[in-house]
């Protein structure tokens, strides 16, 4: 009895294809930072900052692109491995640090060549509050794009996988609005923007564990 029902049970079935889940995630990215930009747009007080002709020819704003994009990335090829079942990224947990610790080194040698009374200002900017708000309001909409397509997998890990999901929404957040930024300090740089996409990360670990149920 028990053959003939594994059987019919199993009638029809076909193979995943290997790719599916490459295809699910880089849809998810590409709806995700159209979502994201149409947040910033609807903003109200967000703009593609005026002078972004000139800035993009300077070296600190490469610098903070360079920061989310690869956090971002980061945490989209986390998703890859996460989004099937029993997969695990140990990458995860040691490569943003290792990121930012890489852009630390950079702001410690741009304080080093400031005088000691202009720190202050290097690390706050002019933006700073509004800086960590918006990166982690623009992820919100990301966030939920990229949830409904991990939810088409079978993520097990599900804090880590909701981890994988802040990161990218966090990194995709942070490089759009780097667009509409005027602060070039890279202490700057990895004090707000890390903020900023490390509570899109938290955020996405601790709704992970019951939004990623299957």
């Amino acid at each position: 009895m028990t053959d003939p029902l594994i059987d019919t049970l199993a009638a029809g079935l076909e193979p995943v294809r290997r790719r599916r889940f490459s295809y699910w995630i880089a849809t998810g990215v590409g709806a995700g930072l159209a979502v994201g930009a149409l947040a910033f747009w609807l903003a109200p007080d967000l703009a593609v900052r005026p002078d972004i002709g000139t800035a993009i020819l300077d070296i600190p704003f490469w610098m903070k692109v360079a920061f989310t994009l690869t956090i971002a990335i980061v945490g989209s090829f986390g998703l890859l491995r996460l989004v099937r079942p029993s997969g695990r990224s140990k990458a995860l947990i040691w490569i943003p640090p290792a990121i930012w610790a890489v852009f630390a080194l950079m702001a410690a040698r741009d304080l080093a060549t400031h005088p000691v009374d202009l720190w202050g200002a290097r690390i706050l900017g002019e933006t700073a509050l509004r800086c960590v708000t918006y990166i982690a309001l623009i992820s919100v909409p990301i966030l939920a794009v990229l949830t409904l397509v991990v939810r088409r997998g079978a993520p097990t890990e599900l804090t880590q996988a909701g981890w994988a999901l802040g990161l990218a929404a966090g990194g995709m957040s942070a490089t759009i609005y780097a667009l509409g930024c005027p602060e070039a300090s890279p202490v700057f740089l990895i004090v707000w923007y890390a903020l900023g996409i490390a509570l899109a990360g938290a955020a996405g670990a601790l709704g992970g564990r019951y939004l990623l149920l299957w």
